[in-house]
């Protein structure tokens, strides 16, 4: 702002000169004092935004503490449900391998019952052709010796009629 003063004598116009300096002056605290407020106003917005940063910053490190502290529960439980899984095959490998024993067993255990039993069913054939053998040959000895006392018998009375007594 350029200000024409008027001469006056011994140079310019002392009232105008002072009037100006005061103008300006006044023109300069006003915006001094507006940049003052402005300069609080930035000052209380950067503070107010630093404390705000800040606030952010502590969220920030608590949601990452909370995200590993998550994520070592998540490998954590991904290893105890991969180990709990592998316990399981391995229980059901024991399990299967026993049962498949048992049922080796118990097949070697019926082979040998049929074993025994056509062995014993042999040796009751065996014992039944002797019995009958033996049925047989006592009933030819008692029909023989039937057959030979009757035929004593008759020879016996022939005898008796003759007076002669045979012993046999």
């Amino acid at each position: 702002m350029k200000k024409m003063f008027s001469i006056a004598i011994l140079g310019y116009n002392r009232r105008e000169v002072e009037q100006y300096l005061s103008d300006m002056r006044r023109d300069y605290e006003e915006e001094l004092s507006k940049k003052k407020e402005r300069m609080l106003e930035l000052v209380e917005e950067n503070n107010r935004i630093k404390s705000q940063i800040k606030e952010l910053e502590k969220k920030l490190a608590e949601f990452s503490e909370r995200e590993a502290y998550i994520s070592k529960a998540l490998v954590r439980a991904e290893q105890k449900a991969q180990a709990i899984i592998e316990e399981g095959r391995q229980k059901i490998a024991a399990e299967m391998y026993q049962l498949e024993m048992e049922k080796n067993k118990w097949k070697a255990r019926c082979k040998e019952i049929r074993r025994q039993l056509l062995e014993f069913e042999h040796m009751v054939c065996t014992l039944m052709e002797n019995f009958y053998s033996e049925i047989n040959y006592l009933k030819s000895k008692e029909l023989s010796e039937e057959l030979f006392t009757e035929g004593d018998c008759e020879e016996g009375r022939q005898e008796e009629g003759s007076g002669l007594l045979s012993v046999s």
